[in-house]
């Protein structure tokens, strides 16, 4: 024996079912909507990025080779404890580049770079087609500067 329902229970089930899964569908964009909205006012790019104020003019930075070279920086101001590079270059296969720090002792800093790759006391060196672009950035009791130069090698 098979139950009959009458169309009219047919009609008022299907426009609960429907009322249900639209109410579903607009919680879960509202809430979706929700989340996009926190994480965009969470986003570090809402703030303009802090800008690095300049170490003083009397700050040197000099670089003397071109394969095995030495990197020194003269009038390191009071107070600094590190000093990290960047140096970014173009070569004959393309751009390379080397970060580090250096040590500082007293007003001046000095450190060696190799412009190229060694493996097992073999060194490949680059050719360096251009301007040697360094980012220096110095880190002390006063915060941090930046001396931004180029090298000629």
């Amino acid at each position: 024996m098979t139950m009959h329902i009458p169309p009219k229970k047919y009609l008022i089930g299907g426009m609960i079912i429907i009322i249900l899964i639209i109410g579903v569908v607009r919680f879960k964009m509202k809430k979706t909507a929700s989340v996009a909205e926190k994480e965009k006012k969470e986003s570090i790019f809402e703030e303009p990025a802090k800008e690095i104020p300049p170490v003083d003019a009397s700050v040197k930075a000099t670089l003397k080779g071109n394969t095995e070279a030495v990197m020194s920086i003269i009038g390191v101001p009071d107070g600094t404890d590190v000093i990290e590079y960047e140096l970014i270059y173009d070569t004959d296969k393309g751009p390379e580049g080397a970060i580090g720090k250096m040590k500082v002792k007293g007003d001046k800093a000095e450190t060696k770079i190799t412009f190229g790759t060694c493996s097992s006391g073999v060194c490949r060196y680059h050719k360096i087609t251009g301007p040697v672009n360094a980012t220096f950035k110095f880190s002390g009791e006063y915060g941090d500067q930046i001396l931004e130069t180029k090298f000629k090698v």
